[in-house]
């Protein structure tokens, strides 16, 4: 197979390259790391990759070409401006009782968030795996991190009784609760589904 009848699509999961046949772009194929399933409709526009952003005035779920980033991008339902800014804040954010609002719940992304200790050595360990995590998914979900501790209204709130715990939020709901640390690949996965 050579360059000319295949195009490379990222996959959103993990960030592997995958080189998809002519005949396949336009359709969904799997990644041939993780068998994430990966919408191939990027390669046929030309796009470097898309960003699927959630409108903050209708709640809808947008897909935004790369090459379009930039220049005003607007829901399709409502036709608001989408807050693309937004994909790009410098991640793992830190997440506190003032500011769980907007950072997590009215994120226009999927939200990974940490919630640690710093007397909790496991935190420590687990910690690298979320900081190289929110690097490598930057624009497709936000990793957000939250010290216990420090911040007692929102441990109460979701009931944090253990450290580390991650929590997914999408669409101003917790969707998913997961005591303990995860590897990347199982981080991956697990936010596959909120993609």
């Amino acid at each position: 197979m050579n360059e000319s009848t295949s195009a490379i699509v990222k996959c959103p999961s993990c960030g592997a390259n995958n080189r998809i046949p002519s005949e396949k772009i336009g359709s969904i194929a799997r990644c041939g790391k993780c068998h994430v399933p990966i919408d191939t409709a990027a390669a046929s526009e030309g796009a470097a990759g898309s960003y699927t952003i959630r409108c903050p005035q209708c709640k809808t779920r947008n897909r935004v070409p790369g090459h379009k980033i930039d220049s005003g991008a607007k829901c399709g339902k409502c036709k608001e401006a989408l807050p693309t800014r937004e994909l790009f804040i410098p991640q793992p954010v830190m997440v506190t009782d003032a500011n769980f609002e907007k950072m997590v719940l009215a994120a226009p992304l999927p939200v990974l968030l940490f919630c640690w200790a710093p007397w909790c050595p496991t935190c420590g360990a687990v910690a690298p795996i979320i900081e190289d995590f929110a690097r490598e998914t930057k624009g497709k979900i936000r990793v957000g991190k939250l010290n216990v501790d420090g911040n007692p209204q929102i441990a109460s709130r979701f009931n944090i009784l253990s450290v580390p715990t991650l929590f997914i939020f999408d669409n101003y709901e917790m969707k998913e609760s997961l005591p303990g640390g995860l590897q990347k690949h199982q981080l991956m996965m697990k936010m596959a589904h909120y993609l």
